[in-house]
C-alpha cells in the first residue's frame, strides 16, 4: 500500500461517479483505512511524549535552572551562579568614574546641570545594552533662590546692619568656587520679611515648643525663631514655628551635631567648617498642584494660592553666622540638653541683651512650573515579564553630590552595564528589572511621587520590592538597611554572599562584619522596619505597599553620634571629600554594588520568593503589646477595644505559621504553583495599605508603617493610633478620643484582612 497520501488522493480524485460506483465505494473504503491507522499512529507518539515529559518533569528540583517548569529560558546558570558573575563583573574603577563625572558639576533638577546629567545617563544606559530606556516628563511647581536678591538674615539697630549673613559659602577648593553653585535656600519657605526678637528653640520639635509656651510661658507670636538642624525634618520645624505664630524661622548646623569632634574641618578633614550651610526643601512630598495624580500635560492643577503648607520665612545660615545672633541673645540660659558647642553661653531669649537690637530675615525664594525628568531603564523578563523588581535612587543634588546621591548613581550606572553584559552572553532575569534614576527628590520626592501617581494600579499588582539606594556610602565602617519585614531573610542571604569591604578585618563576608558591628536580635544584624520618607522608597511603601528597603554604608555612631555625615547639602560634599575621607579606594561602593545588584538578582529569579510573613507577624505583635503596656490603664477607662486588636494579632500569628508551614512542604511541580505562592507573599504587604489614609494626611495609608505627623524623617508603628494618643496626651485634646477609637478599629480590621490574605481561598 501506498504511503504516498497526495498521490493516492490525485488518482482518485481524477474518478467520478458516472465512471464506476463500485470503484468509488473500494476507494471511500481504502481512505477511511489509511486516515485511522494514520490518526492512531499521532495518538500513540502523543502518548510517549507526554510519558516522556512526565518523567523528566518528575526529577526536576525547584532550583534546577536546566529542566524547572519555572525556569523559563534552558541552559541558564543558577541563581548563585549568577550573581558570582554579576560580583566578579561589577569594577570599582568604573564607578570611580561615572562618580568624577556626575560630580563634576551642580546638578540640581531643572537647571542646566541636572538636565545635562539625565542626557549623560540616557546614553550611558542605552549603551549598556538593555531592552529600552526612556525618560519620563513631569510637570512640577519648583523652588529656587533669587539669584539677584538673596536671602539674608540682619542684626539690626534701629536702620543700621550691625551684621549680615553670607549669602554664599565660602571658597575652600576649586570645586566650591564654582559660579554654578546654587546659594543656600530652603526650598518652599515663603518669601518676605520677618523682623522682631528673636528666640533661640533648640530642635523645634513639639517638645522643645512645649518647654517654651508652659514651662517659661512664653508668647512666640511674631517672634524671629534660631533652631539648630538636626533630629526632626527640617519643614516639621517650620510647621511648628508657624503653629506657634512665630513670623520666621533661621536653621543652622551646630557644632555638636556636625563637627562635634572639634577638630580641623573641610578641607583638611570631613566635619563641616563653620561658612558651610546645610540646604534642603521644607516643603511635602509630591507636586503641590496635582496632589494624588501625576503632573502630567493634561493634569488639573491647583493654583499657587490655594497652597497653604508654608506661611512663614525660613533660611539656612552657618554655625559661624549663627554664633553672631546667638551670642547677643539674653534671657534665661538654655537647659543643658539645649546647648551646642558654640564657644558662647546658650540663652533662650526673647531678644538681646542690647535691647535696641532686633533680627530681620528676608527671603526672596519663588515658585514656578519646570519640568523634570526620571531615567527608566528595562530589563524584561523570559518568564514573568509581568512581575517587576525596581532598584531606585536618585540623580539631583542640591550643590555637586559626591555623596547624596551620585555616589549611589555612580553604582546604579554599573549594575546596567553588569546586567547588560549578561544579556549579551544569553543570560536573562525570569522577571523584569527596572532601573530608576529620580528627579528632584531633594525638592521633595517629587520624580518618584509622580512616577508611582502615573502607573499606580500596574505597581499595586504586579511589582514584587523596591530597591533604593538613596547613596552609597557617607563613610566606610557599617551597613544601615531599613526594610519591609519581606525583604528581610533576601537581604540576609545577599550579604552572604559578599565580600567584606574592610580588608584590614579578618570577617569575611559583608554579613559577618555587619552582624559583628550592628548586632540585632536573635543572632542576626540589626535592621529597622521603619523606612519614614526620607528618600524615594517613601511613595512605593506608603502608598503602593510595595515591600522596600533603603540601605547605605555609614559611620560608627557610637564613636560619633552625630545626625547625619557633616557637610551634608553643602557646598563642601564633592568628589575631593568623597575619595579622600568617605570612601578613598571604592571599596563600600563597589561592595553596594554588589548588594543592590545581588538582592535584584535573586528577587528575579528564585523560583520562590524568600519573603517570610512569620517576620510581619512578630513584628505586629510585638507592637500591639507595647501598645497595652503604655496605654492599657487610659484605653480601658475610655472603652477602647484593645483585646480585639489583640485577638487579631495572634490570628495573623496563626495564619503566618500556618501558610510558612504550608511553603516550605508544599510539593510545587509547576510554574502556576509557584506563581500562587509568590502571589499570596507580593500582596500580603498591601493587605497593609488603607485606601482612605491617615487622619489629616491621605497621602501616607500603610497602617503599619508610616512617618510620623510630627516628623516625617521617622515612622511610627500605628501611626494612626500614635499620633492620635500623642494629641491626646500632649495637648489635652479630650475629643480626640473618638478618632483614637476608630484608628484602633482599622488597624484590627487590616491585621485580620491581612490573616486572610494567607489562607487557601480567604474568604
Amino acid at each position: 500500500m501506498s504511503t504516498d497520501v497526495t498521490s493516492d488522493f490525485k488518482k482518485f480524485s481524477n474518478l467520478s461517479l458516472a465512471d464506476d460506483p463500485k470503484m468509488v465505494m473500494k476507494s471511500n473504503r481504502c481512505n477511511r483505512c489509511y486516515l485511522a491507522t494514520l490518526l492512531i499512529s499521532c495518538l500513540a507518539f502523543l502518548a510517549v511524549g507526554i510519558l516522556i515529559g512526565y518523567f523528566v518533569k518528575d526529577n526536576t528540583t525547584p532550583n534546577d535552572n536546566e529542566t524547572n517548569p519555572a525556569s523559563g529560558l534552558t541552559g541558564q546558570p543558577s541563581v548563585e551562579e549568577a550573581i558570582r558573575k554579576i560580583l566578579n563583573r561589577l569594577d570599582k574603577s568604573k564607578i570611580k568614574e561615572n562618580l568624577r563625572l556626575y560630580s563634576s558639576d551642580t546638578r540640581m533638577s531643572g537647571t542646566p546641570g541636572g538636565n545635562e546629567l539625565v542626557h549623560i545617563l540616557e546614553k550611558s544606559w542605552k549603551e549598556a545594552g538593555i531592552d529600552s530606556v526612556k525618560t519620563t516628563p513631569y510637570d512640577v511647581l519648583m523652588s529656587y533662590p533669587n539669584d539677584t536678591h538673596p536671602n539674608k538674615i540682619q542684626l539690626m539697630s534701629g536702620n543700621t546692619v550691625l551684621f549680615e549673613s553670607a549669602t554664599a559659602e565660602k571658597a575652600l577648593d576649586a570645586d566650591s568656587n564654582k559660579k554654578t553653585i546654587v546659594a543656600p535656600f530652603n526650598a518652599f519657605a515663603s518669601a518676605g520679611v520677618a523682623e522682631g526678637d528673636l528666640v533661640y528653640v533648640n530642635y523645634a520639635r513639639i517638645e522643645d515648643f512645649m518647654y517654651l509656651t508652659k514651662n517659661l510661658s512664653m508668647d512666640l507670636t511674631g517672634k524671629v525663631l534660631i533652631a539648630r538642624y538636626g533630629k526632626i525634618f527640617r519643614g516639621s520645624k517650620v510647621e511648628n514655628a508657624q503653629n506657634h505664630n512665630a513670623s520666621g524661622i533661621v536653621m543652622y548646623t551646630d557644632p555638636s551635631d556636625f563637627n562635634m569632634a572639634g577638630e580641623a574641618t573641610y578641607p583638611k578633614s570631613w566635619w563641616m567648617p563653620d561658612t558651610g550651610v546645610q540646604r534642603g526643601t521644607v516643603g511635602p512630598d509630591g507636586d503641590f498642584l496635582t496632589p494624588f495624580y501625576p503632573a502630567k500635560d493634561y493634569a488639573y492643577r491647583k493654583t499657587e494660592k490655594d497652597i497653604a503648607e508654608f506661611r512663614i520665612p525660613a533660611q539656612p545660615i552657618s554655625y559661624g553666622d549663627a554664633e553672631k545672633f546667638l551670642r547677643e541673645l539674653n534671657g534665661v540660659e538654655a537647659p543643658p540638653d539645649w546647648r551646642g558647642k558654640l564657644n558662647i553661653t546658650y540663652r533662650i531669649g526673647t531678644g538681646f541683651s542690647n535691647a535696641s537690637l532686633r533680627a530681620k530675615l528676608i527671603v526672596n525664594n519663588f515658585e514656578e512650573i519646570r519640568t523634570i525628568y526620571n531615567v527608566i531603564g528595562y530589563i524584561k523578563g523570559s518568564v514573568e515579564p509581568d512581575r517587576y523588581i525596581l532598584l531606585g535612587n536618585h540623580y539631583d543634588a542640591w550643590v555637586f553630590g559626591s555623596i547624596d546621591p551620585l555616589s549611589g548613581t555612580a553604582a546604579l550606572t554599573e549594575i546596567i552595564h553588569s546586567l547588560g553584559d549578561m544579556l549579551k552572553q544569553g543570560i536573562r532575569p525570569k522577571r523584569t528589572i527596572v532601573f530608576c534614576s529620580w528627579g528632584a527628590e531633594e525638592h521633595g520626592l517629587f520624580g518618584s511621587t509622580e512616577w508611582v501617581e502615573e502607573y499606580m494600579k500596574v505597581l499595586y499588582e504586579r511589582s514584587i520590592a523596591y530597591l533604593n539606594v538613596d547613596y552609597a556610602a557617607d563613610y566606610n565602617y557599617v551597613l544601615t538597611a531599613g526594610t519591609s519585614p519581606l525583604l528581610q531573610d533576601t537581604l540576609y542571604e545577599t550579604t552572604k554572599l559578599i565580600a567584606n569591604p574592610d580588608k584590614t578585618s579578618s570577617y569575611k563576608t559583608l554579613y559577618d562584619i555587619w552582624n559583628k558591628r550592628a548586632p540585632g536580635e536573635n543572632g542576626e544584624p540589626s535592621v529597622y522596619y521603619s523606612l519614614g520618607s526620607g528618600s524615594d522608597m517613601a511613595t512605593f511603601y506608603q502608598r503602593a505597599g510595595v515591600p522596600s528597603v533603603d540601605m547605605w554604608f555609614t559611620y560608627n555612631s557610637d564613636k560619633w553620634p552625630i545626625l547625619s555625615y557633616p557637610v551634608y547639602h553643602s557646598a563642601y560634599e564633592t568628589i575631593y571629600l568623597y575619595e579622600n575621607y568617605i570612601d578613598p579606594d571604592y571599596s563600600y561602593n563597589l561592595a553596594m554594588a554588589q548588594l543592590w545588584s545581588g538582592m535584584a538578582w535573586k528577587l528575579a529569579n528564585d523560583d520562590l520568593l524568600k519573603f517570610d510573613v512569620r517576620r510581619y507577624s512578630t513584628a505586629i505583635t510585638h507592637f500591639v503589646s507595647n501598645l497595652e503596656n503604655k496605654f492599657s490603664k487610659s484605653w480601658h477607662a475610655q472603652n477602647v477595644n484593645i483585646d480585639a486588636l489583640k485577638s487579631a494579632a495572634q490570628n495573623l500569628t496563626d495564619s503566618a505559621n500556618k501558610f510558612q508551614t504550608y511553603v516550605k512542604s508544599a510539593s510545587i511541580k509547576s510554574a502556576i504553583d509557584y506563581r500562587i505562592i509568590n502571589d499570596k507573599m507580593i500582596q500580603f504587604e498591601r493587605a497593609f495599605i488603607d485606601p482612605e489614609g491617615l487622619p489629616e494626611r491621605r497621602i501616607y495609608k500603610h497602617v503599619i508603617f508610616a512617618p510620623s505627623k510630627y516628623d516625617s524623617y521617622s515612622d511610627n508603628d500605628f501611626p494612626g493610633i500614635v499620633d492620635t494618643m500623642f494629641e491626646i496626651e500632649s495637648n489635652n485634646v479630650v475629643d480626640k478620643w473618638d478618632q483614637l477609637k476608630q484608628q484602633v478599629s482599622i488597624a484590627t480590621f487590616t491585621i485580620q484582612s491581612a490573616a486572610n490574605t494567607l489562607d487557601d481561598v480567604g474568604l
